[in-house]
């Protein structure tokens, strides 16, 4: 089975994207400290989970960033941060770039369509059994379609981020499993991982790869 981090890393590019609340900002974040890639905040629609947020800790893994211009500020205003262009540049810059939610911070996206298509990339689907707007299985891969209309590019995996904050424990990280492998069987695309923030024992789901990740934004729960 293909360790996510193994397969990530030979990936220029690797967009996050998904529903609101999914937890695409935190695997964003986690991913970045991981491969040590930099982040890239296109989250320009929803300004209260971003990852702005998460300068702090990048920093301190000496990450870079680019984000838009008023993050962390009082000022709201939809802007692309200008540094996003130089992820583009043959300078051999690996980054995720975080998306905003639905197809609304799909959109955006579109602008940078064709230059992420010439590059190796991934575009990695969040889903998140947990939220209340994509309980069905059915409505999270209609969702992942929107997306890839409005961003102009494909989905190419599904990482499964179903969790209760805190309250997470085994029981409902199993209970997601056939909920996500469902979404990547409609999306005709991998299964690349499921997460977990508890220590699992790794042989409760071994046909899944599991990716341990830390939380790094605002809790929900």
């Amino acid at each position: 089975m293909t360790n996510i981090m193994d397969y990530l890393a030979g990936k220029k590019i690797i967009v996050v994207c998904g529903h609101y609340g999914a937890g695409k900002t935190n695997i964003s974040v986690n991913l970045c400290l991981q491969l040590k890639y930099t982040l890239v905040d296109l989250d320009v629609v929803n300004p209260y989970f971003r990852g702005a947020d998460s300068i702090a800790d990048l920093a301190a893994g000496g990450l870079d960033f680019i984000v838009p211009e008023f993050a962390n500020t009082n000022v709201d205003i939809p802007a692309v941060p200008p540094g996003v262009y130089s992820i583009f540049a043959n300078t051999g810059r690996r980054a995720v770039i975080d998306l905003g939610g639905d197809a609304a911070g799909a959109t955006v996206l579109g602008m940078f369509a064709d230059k992420i298509k010439r590059e190796s990339h991934e575009m990695v689907y969040v889903t998140n059994r947990y939220r209340s707007l994509t309980r069905d299985f059915e409505e999270a891969a209609a969702l992942a379609k929107l997306i890839e209309e409005k961003s102009k590019l494909k989905i190419t995996s599904v990482i499964d981020n179903s969790n209760i904050g805190a309250l997470t424990t085994e029981k409902e990280i199993l209970a997601s499993m056939d909920y996500a492998k469902k979404i990547s069987d409609l999306l005709k695309v991998p299964l690349l991982a499921t997460t977990s923030m508890v220590d699992v024992d790794p042989s409760f789901a071994p046909e899944h790869n599991i990716f341990k990740i830390k939380n790094y934004t605002k809790q929900l729960f």
